[in-house]
């Protein structure tokens, strides 16, 4: 067999069978390639800039993210902060533990019960946060606020349906995603 049958027309690699799934599946699994490498590049975005605020004051990412937001809504509840942060109030609870060691924060009881917590910067926590250049979330959230809204809309509906994909384990839920 010569080169030219092997390469088949004017030198061309010769054509794959139609109607393999896998040929179907080659732009969409590039696509979705394509999408996960933008987004690994916007989390090593935000963990580069965390690290360096990290390396610098001994704190973590979300110990800093829970100072701002604390310095943004003095007296936020702990379920408050919780939800800021997207996590469970007993993981906010584990955080402001720590924080409180650190003597940056103070929760006072503001029920009769004692079961409504409110969250003050001490003076120390407000002192940090000074010092603290600007979260790199804050510039994620203001290049998201300049985007145009219909992009917006788009991806966080985009980004929904992918978390709601992965499910709780962070594997693919694929009948989820066919309903």
């Amino acid at each position: 067999m010569t080169n030219r049958a092997k390469l088949g027309n004017e030198g061309e690699a010769p054509q794959k069978a139609s109607g393999n799934r896998n040929d179907a599946a080659a732009p969409v699994r590039e696509h979705a390639d394509e999408t996960f490498g933008t987004l690994l590049q916007l989390v090593r975005a935000v963990q580069t800039g965390m690290q360096n605020i990290d390396d610098t004051h001994g704190l973590s990412g979300s110990q800093l993210w829970a100072l701002w937001q604390i310095s943004a809504q003095p007296g936020l509840r702990v379920s408050g902060l919780a939800k800021a942060l997207q996590i469970k109030p007993s993981t906010a609870s584990n955080l402001l533990d720590k924080l409180e060691l650190r003597q940056l924060v103070r929760r006072e009881r503001r029920d009769a019960d004692n079961r409504v917590v409110c969250i003050w910067l001490t003076e120390q926590g407000v002192g940090l946060v000074k010092d603290i250049p600007g979260p790199l979330q804050g510039r994620l959230r203001s290049a998201l606020e300049a985007m145009p809204a219909a992009t917006l809309t788009s991806l966080q509906q985009g980004m929904t349906t992918l978390l709601q994909l992965m499910g709780a384990s962070g594997r693919l839920n694929v009948a989820s995603a066919k309903s």
